[in-house]
């Protein structure tokens, strides 16, 4: 990739993550107090939590490893136990780091 098509990358990246951030204040409250987009904002973090946990289970061709993925599983359970009790994200995501290597040994 050269560096033209690289700074071109960056650029539209850029202005795409600007346009996210800026829709907000720039949408009438009533297009964003809509039914339709309460319902995706309750519904969106939970939907990027199962994504992003099967792709750290190890279920992507990179971590094929029957151990990797058994104790990403198993440090699942205490992780989410954890944030039903504490409801701390980040005490839960430290224990998940723990228990994680814990299984893995």
């Amino acid at each position: 990739m050269s560096l033209t098509e690289l700074l071109i990358l960056v650029g539209v990246i850029t202005i795409i993550t600007f346009l996210f951030r800026f829709t907000p204040f720039i949408l009438p409250k009533n297009v964003i107090q809509s039914p339709l987009v309460l319902n995706f904002g309750k519904k969106l973090p939970s939907g990027i939590m199962i994504i992003l946990f099967l792709y750290s289970t190890g279920l992507s061709e990179e971590h094929v490893n029957q151990k990797f993925i058994t104790a990403s599983f198993l440090a699942a359970i205490p992780v989410t136990l954890i944030y039903v009790w504490k409801k701390n994200a980040v005490f839960s995501i430290l224990s998940g780091v723990i228990f994680f290597y814990i299984f893995l040994i």
